[in-house]
């Protein structure tokens, strides 16, 4: 299986490379880009168009089915990747790893685009939320914490297209580290 890991926000590919050294090991090919600009100063969508550049340069124009996995911020680039450039068309798997789906009250904090799009109720998040059908044929999954301090609250990583999988993690960054979530995805994509 071809994975591609996307991380959050202030991130960079570094932050997912403990899961993407465990799907190595485990046989699988893993892109896993550092989007730019990842301080929220673009949009979200800008940043997704960047992600889309990077899956057909890996891919070729190939019909390879692939596995996203999106981090905090990464998930709702995967989500618009797939919602709205048609991404979902190659995605047979769709990762959710504490992402603000229902957007985080920490980012009123800043005034830069991504960050007024990860903002509850936001524009963004709506257009999202009324654009799922097209995941239908998409095995969507969504861990969280309700220790999570960056996803206020917590439960904003809750979402209704996905099977949702509460993980006792003491915190956000340590999501995108956790075994239980790590092995749970390695199973998911083997059955």
């Amino acid at each position: 299986m071809m994975f591609v890991l996307v991380h959050g926000i202030h991130d960079t590919s570094r932050k997912v490379k403990v899961l993407q050294t465990a799907l190595e090991n485990q046989g699988h090919c893993c892109i896993a880009p550092s989007l730019t600009p990842n301080d929220g100063s673009k949009s979200l969508d800008y940043l997704a168009k960047q992600l889309q550049a990077c899956i057909g340069a890996a891919i070729g124009g190939t019909n390879a089915k692939l596995a996203l996995v999106g981090f905090s911020m990464g998930g709702l680039v995967a989500r618009y990747y797939m919602q709205e450039l048609g991404g979902y068309k190659q995605v047979s798997h769709f990762f959710s790893i504490a992402s603000p789906h229902h957007g985080t009250v920490l980012a009123y904090l800043s005034a830069k685009p991504g960050a007024r799009q990860m903002r509850p109720n936001s524009d963004f998040l709506k257009r999202l939320g009324q654009n799922t059908a097209c995941l239908q044929n998409v095995a969507c999954y969504s861990y969280w914490t309700p220790f999570d301090l960056m996803i206020v609250p917590a439960t904003s990583s809750v979402w209704d297209q996905a099977d949702n999988i509460r993980v006792k993690a003491l915190c956000h960054p340590l999501m995108v580290k956790n075994s239980r979530i790590i092995a749970d995805i390695l199973q998911k994509v083997g059955d």
